[in-house]
């Protein structure tokens, strides 16, 4: 691939359509502290369908509330400005990329699955550890759009699910610019760019792979690269139990548990097989909740 050719690629992804008003709203309202629950509803309520994707999910086993949440200003009150955001982002990145053909239609499930997959890891340590449960669920279940451009943009000539069918595969982005001259991470970056997603969000998709690298909110990345790495230990063929995924991380990934003491997270190899084990606790239970979003 020539670099006339990889521009064009960027060109490409530059062209894809803006996330729709409603999410630059939620942001703008989000962000600004002088907001008031008011201000949210106005913003959220002409969009019926996201109105019932918030209530939905208000009143899933995901967020374990113990009364109907019925209304948009109760889903306000007990849900937080952060989780609505979180929510409204998620669900308008499900609805960006353009519907693909039948052929693909596995594919991409089993993508959304290990997305799924990755975003509950993310969020049952963002539990423990006291770091934004929601923001990170998000981020596991986003890291990896870039892959879904990229399909987009190449068909059957991208492997989409090459790590899915080889977990033992790490090497995916090298790969990538090998045959396309650009990497899945890049282009993840690209659109959270233009579509001015939260700087946390940008650094997990731009920088999951290499979160050193990152230039700022270096956790994020950090958290999302351990939690990739144990969704796909789960999603694995070969049953994996907690004391191997311990052992994986001891043996095989010593840089994982550096970087994480360089970046001010506390790294305890029990907590990686706690994780496990609570992810294979409620995949199933929460599995809901990938329905949800894809739901038109």
């Amino acid at each position: 691939m020539t670099t006339l050719e990889q521009i064009n690629i960027e060109t490409q992804i530059n062209s894809f359509p803006a996330l729709p008003l409603i999410v630059t709203k939620v942001m703008a309202v989000t962000a600004d502290p002088e907001s008031s629950a008011e201000d949210l509803m106005k913003v959220i309520l002409p969009d019926q369908s996201m109105c019932s994707t918030i209530l939905k999910i208000a009143n899933s086993a995901f967020f374990g509330i113990p009364r109907e949440v019925s209304t948009m200003e109760r889903a306000l009150m007990v849900l937080g400005f952060e989780e609505v955001r979180n929510i409204v982002i998620g669900k308008a990145l499900f609805a960006a990329f353009p519907k693909l053909g039948k052929e693909f239609r596995e594919t991409v499930t089993l993508f959304w699955q290990h997305a799924f997959t990755c975003g509950l890891t993310a969020k049952i340590m963002g539990e423990t550890m006291g770091i934004s449960p929601s923001e990170l669920f998000v981020a596991g279940l986003i890291h990896d759009i870039g892959k879904l451009a990229m399909l987009t943009l190449f068909g059957d000539k991208y492997p989409l699910l090459r790590e899915l069918t080889d977990p033992g595969r790490s090497d995916s982005a090298s790969e990538e610019l090998t045959e396309f001259k650009i990497s899945h991470d890049r282009v993840g970056l690209l659109l959270a760019n233009r579509w001015l997603l939260p700087s946390k969000l940008t650094m997990a998709i731009g920088h999951h792979h290499c979160p050193g690298d990152a230039p700022s909110n270096k956790q994020f990345p950090i958290l999302i690269q351990t939690a990739d790495i144990l969704s796909l230990m789960y999603c694995s063929p070969d049953f994996l139990g907690a004391e191997d995924t311990m052992k994986i991380f001891e043996d095989f990934l010593p840089e994982t548990r550096d970087l994480w003491a360089e970046n001010d997270l506390k790294w305890d190899i029990i907590n990686i097989g706690t994780w496990y084990n609570t992810l294979a606790e409620r995949f199933e239970q929460d599995q809901a909740i990938l329905d949800i979003f894809t739901s038109s």
